[in-house]
Protein backbone atom coordinates (compact mmCIF):
# COMPACT_ATOMS: atom_id res chain seq x y z
CA UNK A 1 0.00 0.00 0.00
CA UNK A 2 1.48 3.34 -1.24
CA UNK A 3 1.54 6.27 1.46
CA UNK A 4 -1.41 8.97 1.02
CA UNK A 5 0.91 12.12 -0.37
CA UNK A 6 0.71 15.39 0.91
CA UNK A 7 -1.71 17.78 -0.61
CA UNK A 8 -3.24 21.54 -0.71
CA UNK A 9 -6.10 22.36 -2.13
CA UNK A 10 -4.98 25.90 -2.11
CA UNK A 11 -1.95 25.39 -4.64
CA UNK A 12 -3.16 26.45 -8.18
CA UNK A 13 -1.72 23.18 -9.36
CA UNK A 14 -3.54 20.77 -7.35
CA UNK A 15 -6.06 19.01 -9.43
CA UNK A 16 -8.70 17.37 -6.54
CA UNK A 17 -10.53 15.21 -9.34
CA UNK A 18 -6.85 13.35 -10.18
CA UNK A 19 -6.05 13.26 -6.49
CA UNK A 20 -9.02 11.59 -6.32
CA UNK A 21 -8.45 9.36 -8.93
CA UNK A 22 -5.32 7.92 -8.17
CA UNK A 23 -6.41 6.90 -4.32
CA UNK A 24 -9.56 5.18 -5.46
CA UNK A 25 -6.97 3.46 -7.85
CA UNK A 26 -4.85 2.76 -5.55
CA UNK A 27 -6.92 1.57 -2.72
CA UNK A 28 -10.16 2.28 -3.76
CA UNK A 29 -12.51 3.71 -1.25
CA UNK A 30 -10.00 3.20 1.85
CA UNK A 31 -7.43 5.33 -0.30
CA UNK A 32 -10.12 8.23 -1.03
CA UNK A 33 -10.77 8.63 2.36
CA UNK A 34 -7.20 8.50 4.09
CA UNK A 35 -6.20 10.96 1.29
CA UNK A 36 -8.83 13.50 2.72
CA UNK A 37 -8.95 12.29 6.32
CA UNK A 38 -4.68 12.71 6.12
CA UNK A 39 -4.94 16.16 4.31
CA UNK A 40 -8.16 17.65 5.94
CA UNK A 41 -9.76 18.80 2.26
CA UNK A 42 -12.88 19.01 3.52
CA UNK A 43 -11.50 21.62 6.24
CA UNK A 44 -9.04 23.31 3.52
CA UNK A 45 -12.40 23.57 0.93
CA UNK A 46 -14.28 24.99 3.64
CA UNK A 47 -11.80 27.74 4.98
CA UNK A 48 -11.75 29.20 0.83
CA UNK A 49 -15.97 28.73 0.41
CA UNK A 50 -19.15 28.05 1.74
CA UNK A 51 -20.67 24.43 2.34
CA UNK A 52 -22.56 24.32 -0.66
CA UNK A 53 -19.24 26.06 -2.70
CA UNK A 54 -17.19 22.75 -1.25
CA UNK A 55 -20.31 20.25 -1.75
CA UNK A 56 -19.89 21.22 -5.64
CA UNK A 57 -15.91 21.56 -5.71
CA UNK A 58 -16.17 17.76 -3.80
CA UNK A 59 -19.10 16.16 -6.65
CA UNK A 60 -17.44 17.90 -9.64
CA UNK A 61 -13.75 16.23 -8.41
CA UNK A 62 -15.59 12.81 -8.28
CA UNK A 63 -17.50 13.04 -11.11
CA UNK A 64 -14.50 13.98 -13.16
CA UNK A 65 -12.12 11.08 -11.09
CA UNK A 66 -14.81 8.04 -11.73
CA UNK A 67 -14.50 6.26 -14.88
CA UNK A 68 -18.63 3.94 -13.98
CA UNK A 69 -21.57 4.73 -12.06
CA UNK A 70 -19.44 2.00 -9.75
CA UNK A 71 -16.43 4.12 -9.17
CA UNK A 72 -18.39 7.04 -9.23
CA UNK A 73 -20.62 5.47 -6.06
CA UNK A 74 -17.96 4.48 -4.20
CA UNK A 75 -15.64 7.44 -4.38
CA UNK A 76 -18.76 9.59 -3.53
CA UNK A 77 -19.45 7.40 -0.72
CA UNK A 78 -15.83 7.72 0.39
CA UNK A 79 -16.26 11.49 0.32
CA UNK A 80 -19.05 11.44 2.62
CA UNK A 81 -17.28 8.83 5.04
CA UNK A 82 -14.30 11.32 5.83
CA UNK A 83 -17.33 14.13 6.70
CA UNK A 84 -17.81 11.38 9.73
CA UNK A 85 -14.60 12.49 10.87
CA UNK A 86 -13.76 14.74 13.58
CA UNK A 87 -11.02 17.06 12.67
CA UNK A 88 -7.99 17.21 15.17
CA UNK A 89 -7.78 20.97 14.59
CA UNK A 90 -8.23 23.81 17.61
CA UNK A 91 -12.50 23.52 16.85
CA UNK A 92 -13.78 20.22 17.03
CA UNK A 93 -17.12 21.06 17.46
CA UNK A 94 -16.96 23.43 14.49
CA UNK A 95 -15.57 21.09 12.53
CA UNK A 96 -18.47 18.10 13.36
CA UNK A 97 -20.83 21.21 12.32
CA UNK A 98 -18.99 21.75 9.20
CA UNK A 99 -18.36 17.95 7.91
CA UNK A 100 -22.29 17.27 8.94
CA UNK A 101 -23.72 20.76 6.89
CA UNK A 102 -21.20 19.47 3.40
CA UNK A 103 -22.71 16.01 4.02
CA UNK A 104 -25.79 17.39 3.79
CA UNK A 105 -25.44 19.44 0.52
CA UNK A 106 -23.45 16.82 -0.83
CA UNK A 107 -26.51 14.72 -0.70
CA UNK A 108 -28.83 17.82 -1.60
CA UNK A 109 -26.52 18.17 -5.14
CA UNK A 110 -25.98 14.50 -5.87
CA UNK A 111 -29.99 14.35 -5.83
CA UNK A 112 -30.43 17.53 -7.84
CA UNK A 113 -27.98 16.28 -10.60
CA UNK A 114 -29.97 12.75 -10.81
CA UNK A 115 -33.58 14.36 -11.00
CA UNK A 116 -31.59 16.40 -14.11
CA UNK A 117 -29.46 13.75 -15.66
CA UNK A 118 -29.49 10.15 -14.60
CA UNK A 119 -27.17 9.31 -17.13
CA UNK A 120 -24.31 11.35 -15.50
CA UNK A 121 -25.21 11.06 -11.89
CA UNK A 122 -26.08 7.87 -9.23
CA UNK A 123 -29.26 7.32 -7.27
CA UNK A 124 -28.04 7.82 -3.46
CA UNK A 125 -28.05 4.12 -1.93
CA UNK A 126 -28.57 2.61 1.65
CA UNK A 127 -24.80 3.56 2.24
CA UNK A 128 -25.05 6.90 0.69
CA UNK A 129 -28.04 7.74 3.19
CA UNK A 130 -26.11 5.96 6.32
CA UNK A 131 -23.01 8.13 5.95
CA UNK A 132 -24.92 11.59 5.49
CA UNK A 133 -27.24 9.96 8.84
CA UNK A 134 -23.84 9.35 10.55
CA UNK A 135 -22.51 12.09 10.34
CA UNK A 136 -26.07 14.73 10.70
CA UNK A 137 -26.39 12.50 14.16
CA UNK A 138 -22.70 12.91 15.46
CA UNK A 139 -23.69 16.88 15.14
CA UNK A 140 -27.12 16.22 17.06
CA UNK A 141 -28.78 17.61 13.52
CA UNK A 142 -31.73 15.42 14.70
CA UNK A 143 -34.48 16.94 12.84
CA UNK A 144 -32.33 16.38 9.26
CA UNK A 145 -31.21 13.01 10.32
CA UNK A 146 -34.86 11.46 11.04
CA UNK A 147 -35.81 12.80 7.64
CA UNK A 148 -32.51 10.70 6.26
CA UNK A 149 -33.81 7.73 8.06
CA UNK A 150 -37.67 7.78 6.81
CA UNK A 151 -36.38 8.04 3.22
CA UNK A 152 -34.19 5.07 4.15
CA UNK A 153 -37.00 3.56 5.29
CA UNK A 154 -39.15 4.29 2.48
CA UNK A 155 -36.67 3.37 -0.25
CA UNK A 156 -36.21 0.16 1.81
CA UNK A 157 -40.59 -0.48 1.60
CA UNK A 158 -40.64 -0.08 -1.32
CA UNK A 159 -37.10 -2.18 -2.89
CA UNK A 160 -39.26 -5.11 -0.75
CA UNK A 161 -42.44 -5.28 -1.58
CA UNK A 162 -45.23 -6.96 -0.87
CA UNK A 163 -43.81 -10.09 0.49
CA UNK A 164 -42.66 -8.12 3.43
CA UNK A 165 -45.08 -6.14 4.29
CA UNK A 166 -47.32 -9.09 4.34
CA UNK A 167 -44.80 -10.49 6.53
CA UNK A 168 -44.96 -7.61 8.97
CA UNK A 169 -48.84 -7.37 8.89
CA UNK A 170 -48.36 -11.34 9.78
CA UNK A 171 -46.42 -10.42 12.76
CA UNK A 172 -47.93 -7.39 14.01
CA UNK A 173 -51.20 -9.06 14.20
CA UNK A 174 -49.37 -12.22 16.22
CA UNK A 175 -47.54 -9.93 18.62
CA UNK A 176 -50.43 -8.77 20.82
CA UNK A 177 -50.32 -13.10 21.34
CA UNK A 178 -46.28 -13.85 21.77
CA UNK A 179 -44.08 -13.42 25.07
CA UNK A 180 -40.64 -11.82 24.23
CA UNK A 181 -38.26 -14.61 25.98
CA UNK A 182 -35.10 -13.25 27.75
CA UNK A 183 -31.72 -13.84 25.79
CA UNK A 184 -31.01 -17.42 27.97
CA UNK A 185 -34.44 -18.35 27.17
CA UNK A 186 -34.43 -17.77 23.74
CA UNK A 187 -30.75 -19.47 23.02
CA UNK A 188 -31.86 -22.81 24.70
CA UNK A 189 -34.61 -22.77 22.65
CA UNK A 190 -32.53 -21.81 19.24
CA UNK A 191 -30.36 -24.65 20.72
CA UNK A 192 -32.96 -27.14 20.98
CA UNK A 193 -33.67 -27.05 17.58
CA UNK A 194 -30.97 -25.59 15.75
CA UNK A 195 -28.10 -27.72 17.32
CA UNK A 196 -25.20 -26.44 20.21
CA UNK A 197 -23.22 -24.14 18.21
CA UNK A 198 -26.03 -21.48 17.94
CA UNK A 199 -24.93 -18.39 21.12
CA UNK A 200 -26.50 -15.40 21.93
CA UNK A 201 -23.18 -13.50 22.58
CA UNK A 202 -24.52 -9.70 23.43
CA UNK A 203 -28.00 -8.08 23.23
CA UNK A 204 -29.20 -4.78 23.65
CA UNK A 205 -32.18 -2.45 22.71
CA UNK A 206 -30.08 -1.79 19.66
CA UNK A 207 -28.78 -4.86 17.91
CA UNK A 208 -28.32 -8.42 18.97
CA UNK A 209 -24.92 -10.61 18.43
CA UNK A 210 -24.58 -14.10 17.85
CA UNK A 211 -22.63 -16.85 17.15
CA UNK A 212 -24.16 -18.77 13.94
CA UNK A 213 -23.84 -22.34 13.31
CA UNK A 214 -21.50 -23.47 10.11
CA UNK A 215 -24.14 -25.28 7.40
CA UNK A 216 -26.86 -22.46 8.32
CA UNK A 217 -27.60 -19.67 5.67
CA UNK A 218 -28.13 -15.52 7.54
CA UNK A 219 -31.06 -15.33 4.93
CA UNK A 220 -32.54 -16.61 2.34
CA UNK A 221 -32.91 -14.57 -1.06
CA UNK A 222 -35.99 -16.33 -2.12
CA UNK A 223 -38.66 -17.83 0.30
CA UNK A 224 -39.17 -21.47 -0.60
CA UNK A 225 -40.15 -25.01 1.40
CA UNK A 226 -37.32 -25.98 2.67
CA UNK A 227 -36.92 -22.72 4.93
CA UNK A 228 -39.97 -22.56 6.05
CA UNK A 229 -40.31 -23.00 10.09
CA UNK A 230 -43.42 -25.34 11.74
CA UNK A 231 -44.18 -26.45 14.97
CA UNK A 232 -43.94 -30.31 13.60
CA UNK A 233 -40.99 -29.38 12.07
CA UNK A 234 -39.31 -27.83 15.17
CA UNK A 235 -40.49 -30.60 17.05
CA UNK A 236 -39.28 -32.86 14.94
CA UNK A 237 -35.49 -30.97 14.48
CA UNK A 238 -34.03 -31.51 17.96
CA UNK A 239 -31.09 -30.00 17.56
CA UNK A 240 -30.64 -30.85 13.37
CA UNK A 241 -32.41 -27.74 11.76
CA UNK A 242 -30.79 -28.69 8.47
CA UNK A 243 -31.83 -32.24 8.80
CA UNK A 244 -34.14 -33.76 6.19
CA UNK A 245 -37.96 -34.14 7.07
CA UNK A 246 -39.17 -37.61 7.81
CA UNK A 247 -40.46 -37.68 3.98
CA UNK A 248 -37.12 -36.86 2.91
CA UNK A 249 -37.70 -33.37 1.68
CA UNK A 250 -34.63 -30.62 2.42
CA UNK A 251 -35.12 -28.50 6.00
CA UNK A 252 -32.92 -24.96 5.19
CA UNK A 253 -34.03 -22.68 8.13
CA UNK A 254 -32.07 -19.81 8.04
CA UNK A 255 -31.06 -17.13 11.35
CA UNK A 256 -33.07 -14.58 10.22
CA UNK A 257 -36.14 -16.41 10.42
CA UNK A 258 -35.33 -18.37 13.37
CA UNK A 259 -34.82 -14.89 15.10
CA UNK A 260 -38.17 -13.85 13.54
CA UNK A 261 -39.69 -17.17 14.82
CA UNK A 262 -38.09 -16.26 18.22
CA UNK A 263 -40.08 -13.07 19.01
CA UNK A 264 -36.89 -11.19 17.94
CA UNK A 265 -37.81 -7.07 16.47
CA UNK A 266 -35.66 -6.92 13.17
CA UNK A 267 -34.79 -3.67 11.58
CA UNK A 268 -36.16 -3.57 8.39
CA UNK A 269 -33.92 -1.57 6.49
CA UNK A 270 -32.39 -4.26 4.84
CA UNK A 271 -34.97 -4.76 1.69
CA UNK A 272 -33.29 -8.43 1.37
CA UNK A 273 -33.21 -9.40 4.74
CA UNK A 274 -34.20 -8.01 8.11
CA UNK A 275 -31.63 -7.22 10.50
CA UNK A 276 -28.43 -8.47 8.43
CA UNK A 277 -25.86 -5.52 8.64
CA UNK A 278 -22.81 -8.11 7.68
CA UNK A 279 -23.34 -12.09 6.60
CA UNK A 280 -21.45 -14.99 7.25
CA UNK A 281 -20.62 -17.47 4.55
CA UNK A 282 -23.14 -20.72 5.22
CA UNK A 283 -20.49 -23.04 5.96
CA UNK A 284 -18.25 -19.97 8.60
CA UNK A 285 -19.50 -19.88 11.89
CA UNK A 286 -18.80 -17.27 14.74
CA UNK A 287 -19.93 -13.94 15.36
CA UNK A 288 -22.46 -12.30 13.51
CA UNK A 289 -24.41 -8.45 14.36
CA UNK A 290 -27.83 -8.16 13.40
CA UNK A 291 -29.53 -4.81 13.98
CA UNK A 292 -32.68 -4.63 15.98
CA UNK A 293 -34.12 -1.17 14.78
CA UNK A 294 -33.54 0.99 11.80
CA UNK A 295 -31.46 3.80 13.38
CA UNK A 296 -29.02 1.55 14.61
CA UNK A 297 -28.93 -0.22 11.64
CA UNK A 298 -27.87 3.06 9.65
CA UNK A 299 -25.28 3.61 11.93
CA UNK A 300 -23.89 0.12 11.86
CA UNK A 301 -23.59 0.21 7.98
CA UNK A 302 -21.53 3.40 8.39
CA UNK A 303 -19.34 1.84 11.10
CA UNK A 304 -18.91 -0.81 8.86
CA UNK A 305 -17.64 1.62 6.01
CA UNK A 306 -15.82 3.35 8.14
CA UNK A 307 -13.56 0.37 9.44
CA UNK A 308 -14.38 0.86 12.90
CA UNK A 309 -15.36 -2.71 13.37
CA UNK A 310 -12.84 -5.24 14.35
CA UNK A 311 -13.49 -8.86 13.02
CA UNK A 312 -11.01 -11.59 14.23
CA UNK A 313 -11.05 -14.69 12.37
CA UNK A 314 -9.89 -18.72 13.10
CA UNK A 315 -9.10 -21.08 10.27
CA UNK A 316 -7.56 -24.36 10.55
CA UNK A 317 -5.53 -24.84 7.29
CA UNK A 318 -2.61 -27.71 5.88
CA UNK A 319 0.58 -26.75 7.02
CA UNK A 320 2.66 -25.40 4.03
CA UNK A 321 5.20 -27.64 3.11
CA UNK A 322 7.37 -24.71 1.19
CA UNK A 323 8.39 -22.35 1.49
CA UNK A 324 7.60 -21.99 5.52
CA UNK A 325 5.04 -19.57 6.57
CA UNK A 326 6.01 -16.62 8.57
CA UNK A 327 4.40 -16.56 12.02
CA UNK A 328 2.67 -13.18 11.18
CA UNK A 329 2.47 -11.24 8.57
CA UNK A 330 -0.03 -8.69 6.53
CA UNK A 331 -1.69 -10.32 2.93
CA UNK A 332 -2.30 -7.20 0.51
CA UNK A 333 -3.86 -9.13 -2.32
CA UNK A 334 -6.76 -8.50 -4.54
CA UNK A 335 -10.27 -9.91 -4.13
CA UNK A 336 -12.86 -10.06 -6.70
CA UNK A 337 -10.83 -7.44 -8.72
CA UNK A 338 -10.84 -5.07 -5.13
CA UNK A 339 -8.24 -4.22 -3.15
CA UNK A 340 -8.06 -6.43 -0.09
CA UNK A 341 -5.64 -6.47 3.05
CA UNK A 342 -5.77 -8.86 5.99
CA UNK A 343 -3.31 -9.36 9.27
CA UNK A 344 -2.30 -13.12 10.13
CA UNK A 345 -0.43 -14.91 12.69
CA UNK A 346 0.02 -18.57 13.41
CA UNK A 347 -2.00 -19.43 16.59
CA UNK A 348 -1.07 -23.18 16.97
CA UNK A 349 0.26 -26.03 14.56
CA UNK A 350 -1.07 -29.97 14.72
CA UNK A 351 1.41 -32.95 13.78
CA UNK A 352 4.33 -32.76 11.76
CA UNK A 353 4.60 -29.42 10.05
CA UNK A 354 6.72 -31.28 7.72
CA UNK A 355 4.71 -33.85 6.98
CA UNK A 356 2.08 -33.87 4.31
CA UNK A 357 -0.62 -34.31 7.38
CA UNK A 358 0.52 -31.35 9.56
CA UNK A 359 -2.22 -28.57 10.31
CA UNK A 360 -1.75 -24.71 10.90
CA UNK A 361 -4.38 -22.87 12.86
CA UNK A 362 -4.84 -19.26 11.90
CA UNK A 363 -6.07 -15.88 13.17
CA UNK A 364 -6.97 -13.35 10.88
CA UNK A 365 -7.94 -10.34 11.23
CA UNK A 366 -9.82 -8.44 8.42
CA UNK A 367 -8.38 -5.06 7.36
CA UNK A 368 -11.13 -4.44 4.64
CA UNK A 369 -14.09 -5.87 4.16
CA UNK A 370 -14.59 -8.04 1.17
CA UNK A 371 -16.55 -11.34 -0.07
CA UNK A 372 -15.11 -14.38 0.72
CA UNK A 373 -12.03 -12.07 1.74
CA UNK A 374 -10.69 -14.59 4.26
CA UNK A 375 -10.79 -17.81 2.20
CA UNK A 376 -8.99 -16.27 -0.69
CA UNK A 377 -6.13 -14.62 1.40
CA UNK A 378 -5.58 -18.05 2.87
CA UNK A 379 -5.27 -19.67 -0.21
CA UNK A 380 -3.25 -16.54 -1.40
CA UNK A 381 -0.49 -17.84 0.75
CA UNK A 382 -0.86 -21.62 0.22
CA UNK A 383 -3.15 -22.40 3.11
CA UNK A 384 -6.92 -22.79 1.60
CA UNK A 385 -8.95 -24.02 4.53
CA UNK A 386 -9.84 -26.78 5.39
CA UNK A 387 -13.25 -28.65 3.82
CA UNK A 388 -13.69 -24.97 1.93
CA UNK A 389 -15.73 -26.10 -1.67
CA UNK A 390 -14.30 -23.15 -3.56
CA UNK A 391 -11.00 -22.53 -2.76
CA UNK A 392 -9.36 -25.93 -1.29
CA UNK A 393 -8.85 -29.18 -2.70
CA UNK A 394 -8.76 -30.74 0.94
CA UNK A 395 -12.44 -32.12 1.29
CA UNK A 396 -14.51 -34.76 3.00
CA UNK A 397 -14.38 -38.19 0.90
CA UNK A 398 -17.90 -37.93 -0.46
CA UNK A 399 -17.36 -33.81 -1.46
CA UNK A 400 -13.94 -34.86 -2.89
CA UNK A 401 -15.45 -37.52 -4.82
CA UNK A 402 -18.28 -35.37 -6.28
CA UNK A 403 -15.69 -32.34 -7.15
CA UNK A 404 -13.55 -34.87 -9.03
CA UNK A 405 -16.93 -36.16 -10.73
CA UNK A 406 -17.40 -32.38 -11.57
CA UNK A 407 -14.13 -31.87 -12.99
CA UNK A 408 -13.98 -35.11 -15.22
CA UNK A 409 -17.13 -34.29 -16.97
CA UNK A 410 -15.94 -30.52 -17.89
CA UNK A 411 -12.86 -32.18 -19.02
CA UNK A 412 -14.55 -34.86 -20.78
CA UNK A 413 -16.99 -32.44 -22.81
CA UNK A 414 -14.16 -30.63 -23.58
CA UNK A 415 -12.58 -34.08 -25.12
CA UNK A 416 -9.62 -34.09 -22.54
CA UNK A 417 -9.15 -37.29 -20.06
CA UNK A 418 -8.12 -36.92 -16.75
CA UNK A 419 -6.43 -40.07 -15.91
CA UNK A 420 -4.55 -38.39 -12.83
CA UNK A 421 -6.04 -39.25 -8.93
CA UNK A 422 -6.90 -36.45 -6.02
CA UNK A 423 -4.06 -37.36 -3.81
CA UNK A 424 -5.12 -34.44 -1.01
CA UNK A 425 -7.91 -35.92 0.57
CA UNK A 426 -5.45 -38.59 1.46
CA UNK A 427 -3.19 -36.30 2.80
CA UNK A 428 -5.79 -34.97 5.80
CA UNK A 429 -5.23 -36.57 9.22
CA UNK A 430 -7.76 -39.58 9.77
CA UNK A 431 -9.48 -37.07 12.55
CA UNK A 432 -10.53 -34.69 10.03
CA UNK A 433 -11.13 -36.97 7.24
CA UNK A 434 -13.88 -38.73 9.44
CA UNK A 435 -15.51 -35.72 10.51
CA UNK A 436 -17.78 -36.61 7.26
CA UNK A 437 -19.54 -38.92 9.34
CA UNK A 438 -20.73 -36.45 11.49
CA UNK A 439 -21.73 -34.06 8.56
CA UNK A 440 -25.62 -33.91 7.27
CA UNK A 441 -25.94 -35.03 3.41
CA UNK A 442 -25.10 -31.74 1.60
CA UNK A 443 -24.70 -29.41 4.76
CA UNK A 444 -21.50 -26.72 3.89
CA UNK A 445 -19.14 -26.98 6.59
CA UNK A 446 -15.58 -25.47 6.85
CA UNK A 447 -12.89 -24.93 9.10
CA UNK A 448 -13.59 -21.56 9.42
CA UNK A 449 -14.99 -19.36 12.27
CA UNK A 450 -15.75 -15.72 13.52
CA UNK A 451 -13.85 -15.46 16.38
CA UNK A 452 -14.44 -11.90 17.81
CA UNK A 453 -16.39 -9.03 17.26
CA UNK A 454 -15.86 -5.49 18.25
CA UNK A 455 -18.09 -2.66 17.20
CA UNK A 456 -16.81 0.59 19.82
CA UNK A 457 -19.65 2.40 18.59
CA UNK A 458 -22.34 0.20 20.68
CA UNK A 459 -20.30 -0.90 23.87
CA UNK A 460 -19.73 -4.57 21.83
CA UNK A 461 -16.39 -6.94 22.44
CA UNK A 462 -17.63 -10.46 21.89
CA UNK A 463 -15.93 -13.40 21.77
CA UNK A 464 -17.55 -16.49 20.02
CA UNK A 465 -16.76 -20.33 21.07
CA UNK A 466 -15.84 -22.89 18.86
CA UNK A 467 -18.09 -25.03 17.70
CA UNK A 468 -18.20 -28.62 19.27
CA UNK A 469 -17.36 -30.56 15.70
CA UNK A 470 -13.81 -28.27 16.02
CA UNK A 471 -12.63 -30.10 19.51
CA UNK A 472 -14.51 -33.36 19.27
Amino acid sequence: MSASPTISCNDAETNLANVLKAAYEDRETDGVQDIIRSNQIVEQLSAKGDVDAVADELVTAAVEASSSNKSLAAILNAILGSCCDSSSGSDETESINNSAQVALAMLELIDEMHDEDESTMIKPDIVTLSLVYYSLCNQSNQESAQLILERAQQMSKKAAGSQRRRALAAERRKGSHTTKLDAKEAEKQLQAIYGPDIHILHESDDLIVLSKAAGQVCYHTKKTSAGKISAKRKKAKKGAAAAPDDDGSKVDISLEDSLIDMNFVLSTVNPVARGIVHRLDRGTSGCICLAKSNEAHMKLIASFFLRRVKKKYLALVPSPSSPSLEQEGVIDALVGGKSAASKYRVVSTYGDESSSQGLTLLEVETLTGRKHQVRVHCTEIGCPIIFDPLYSSFQPPVQASRRKAKKDFQRNKRGKADNTEDTNQSSLPKAISDLETTMIPGQEKFFLHAQSLSIPEFDVDVQAPLPGWWTE
